[in-house]
């Protein structure tokens, strides 16, 4: 126990050390934000929209009461500005950046507008740090300008954060909602979040709505609003509608007017931990996202984080807790404590964010329970796996090492079951084989046979192949299962070529003694396959069922009868790089199915290509002619190819099946393949 004590305090510094290095990766912050986005969709704490805030929205139905759309027409600006002001607001906030110059008199106009009230506007802010200025004739009557920046997750373009001031070329500059919220207050927004008394404090640890970039998340009041919709939690009236007067005074009076763009084909909509498809809320947008921010400042309500060191205090205790536990107890026990520790934690995250709007790191957390169990369970295998080394041992014989590592990691994979896997299947067979044994004894039989397998089992587990099973001198494998392999259609023909190379060795040393050459046919097939552990309770097989599987056996008997060695549908070829050369055999149907399969023949790597030159062009066209009934200039491309190689099985067949369809014109080219 007190060895067990020392060894989890040890371990939890390490735990502490791999949790920052991967916390400080963008994949952990990104899924950091995504839980953000779950708690505000499903928890999020009652939050009240500010009284004072009023929208006016460029509605769908103010657009289309205007001449033009873009840009806006700025006489029907200065008319809207007239009547706001008219109703005694105590500023006006426009989400639109006037920098182009439009018509002269609707310019002047609503630069009048604007000299007769408190208006602020929006400007944008360069990567360069350089800010955008308005048209003079628009900067001489404005109060001020807010910058417009909003600070998008780069990763999934999401807004979730605020940040009140930026750094520009020249000096500190306020954000939109904060230059509103000091003219609305007099106070400074910054300062304001970075007082720490106002913010609620537990024991020693103090909460605030600051990050370590000097972010807060926004706490949005409600998702996004929609024009008529009383559910708004703000109060949004159509532009068109405050222009012609039609809302009354009152409402406006004393308050913050933001007035933005809100119709259909808006591109200042962002999105929002609102928006998702099983939501059904859209794009927030831009003058709304304002109104959130300032809200939040106006009422001071805000989400709030803990100190980083308070952070790693309590993932220094989960990581003891945890190393202690994988050290000490049976696995079960160590599973049931982990799911314990890290299910109360995600109750308290989930309480902490409903009931006070403190938001509490859930990947964090997650990443300390995975690193401190993998780091204990790790410790304790290389001090107590004895057991399980001998596994490794046993079934290495059989199987891919990458295949007995997941049955370490998974003991799962010992039990009946299985899954569908796309898979690329393998059959392998010598020609002859039985003519072969005939000339051999049994032992020199056994050696043989021992010899040939081990050299093809060497390539197949070279390549990722597992090795369902060998009948005599034949080898069933399969490739992408149980492990995903990147590009297995490819491995599994790179894999039959190097056979036949294997193979053609072999010829040379045992030619003496079988009187012929070893001749292995094989036949690939790529589909969908039930993969799995299948048997009886005590004694099982991991092996591979299905149609998938059935036609690779099929296509490797098939090999016999165009004299090809290496043969795979078209399912397979589909994935094949250009480096392998191929050509087409023929279009079958097989017994049982009414779909044609088209079959492809493994001529090798790019060198085949020399060696047959124009001939492997001919045949292609050839059987390309064939395929369209162009049946004359397929026999002339045919015949071309078998004077230059006229044992050529492939051409010799396709020669045959040119004969029969001009001799019968109602043939539908497919050969029915009723044997293997």
């Amino acid at each position: 126990m007190k060895n067990n004590f020392v060894r989890a305090f040890l371990l939890t510094l390490l735990t502490l050390l791999i949790v920052r290095v991967l916390s400080h990766y963008t994949w952990a912050q990104n899924l950091e934000a995504s839980t953000f986005d779950l708690r505000q969709l499903f928890f999020a704490p009652p939050t009240k929209a500010s009284d004072d805030i009023v929208m006016v929205w460029l509605d769908e139905a103010t657009m289309q009461s205007l001449a033009y759309r873009s840009p806006i027409p700025r006489d029907f600006l200065a008319q809207l500005t007239e009547q706001i002001t008219k109703a005694q607001p105590k500023v006006i906030g426009y989400d639109i950046f006037f920098k182009d110059p439009s018509f002269e008199d609707a310019d002047r106009a609503l630069a009048k507008s604007l000299s007769e009230t408190n208006a602020y506007v929006v400007v944008p802010r360069r990567e360069n740090g350089e800010v955008d200025t308005l048209l003079p004739l628009f900067e001489n009557v404005v109060k001020g300008v807010g910058l417009a920046d909003l600070p998008f997750n780069p990763f999934d373009a999401i807004l979730r954060e605020a940040q009140f001031s930026f750094h520009t070329q020249g000096g500190e500059r306020s954000s939109f909602a904060a230059k509103l919220y000091e003219v609305a207050t007099g106070n400074d927004a910054l300062e304001m979040v970075s007082d720490l008394s106002l913010f609620p404090k537990f024991g020693p640890l103090q909460w605030t709505p600051l990050s370590d970039q000097k972010r807060t998340k926004v706490r949005f009041a409600g998702p996004p609003s929609t024009p008529g919709d009383a559910k708004n939690v703000f109060k949004v009236y159509s532009a068109k509608l405050v222009a012609m007067g039609l809302v009354p005074a009152a409402w406006l009076k004393d308050k913050i007017i933001l007035i933005g763009a809100g119709y259909d084909d808006l591109k200042d909509a962002f999105l929002t931990p609102y928006y998702a498809k099983h939501t059904g809320y859209q794009r927030m947008n831009g003058v709304e996202y304002h109104a959130n921010v300032l809200s939040s400042l106006l009422t001071k309500q805000f989400y709030y984080e803990a100190a980083p060191v308070h952070i790693y205090i309590f993932l220094a205790l989960l990581a003891f807790l945890l190393l202690y536990a994988s050290l000490s107890f049976q696995l079960w026990k160590t599973a049931f404590t982990g799911l314990l520790l890290v299910g109360s934690y995600i109750f308290l995250v989930i309480i902490a964010f409903r009931s006070r709007g403190i938001l509490l790191p859930v990947i964090s957390p997650l990443l300390c329970s995975v690193t401190s169990l993998g780091l204990g369970m790790s410790f304790r295998a290389m001090t107590e796996g004895k057991q399980k080394r001998w596994i490794r041992g046993v079934f290495s014989h059989y199987v891919p090492p990458q295949v007995v590592d997941q049955m370490m990691s998974n003991p799962d994979l010992v039990k009946l079951g299985g899954e569908e896997r796309y898979v690329t299947s393998f059959f392998s067979d010598i020609a002859s084989f039985t003519t072969i044994s005939e000339k051999l004894d049994p032992t020199t039989l056994v050696k043989f046979l021992n010899e040939y397998l081990s050299r093809m089992n060497e390539i197949l587990f070279r390549y990722g192949a597992t090795i369902d099973k060998y009948e005599g001198d034949a080898i069933i494998a399969f490739f992408n299962a149980p492990l995903d392999i990147e590009a297995h259609e490819n491995k599994a023909v790179r894999a039959a070529l190097e056979i036949q190379t294997a193979s053609k060795a072999m010829t040379n040393e045992w030619k003496e003694k079988t009187g012929r050459d070893i001749v292995t046919r094989i036949g690939l097939n790529t589909g969908p396959a039930v993969v799995g552990n299948m048997g009886s309770e005590s004694r099982f097989d991991y092996t591979a069922i299905g149609d998938t599987i059935n036609l690779a056996s099929r296509l490797e008997g098939t090999n016999k009868f165009y004299g090809t060695r290496v043969m795979f549908s078209e399912t397979t070829e589909r994935a094949l790089s250009s480096e392998i050369i191929r050509r087409p055999v023929d279009r079958v149907r097989v017994k049982g199915k009414t779909k044609p399969i088209l079959l492809y023949e493994a001529m090798g790597m790019r060198d085949v290509a020399e060696k047959f030159g124009t001939a492997m062009r001919s045949y292609v066209d050839a059987f390309n002619s064939f395929e369209k009934r162009y049946l004359t200039q397929a026999e002339t491309l045919i015949a071309s190819v078998l004077q230059k190689f006229p044992d050529d099985g492939p051409s010799l067949d396709l020669k045959k099946r040119i004969d029969r369809a001009i001799a019968e014109p109602a043939w539908d080219l497919v050969t029915d393949l009723m044997s293997k």
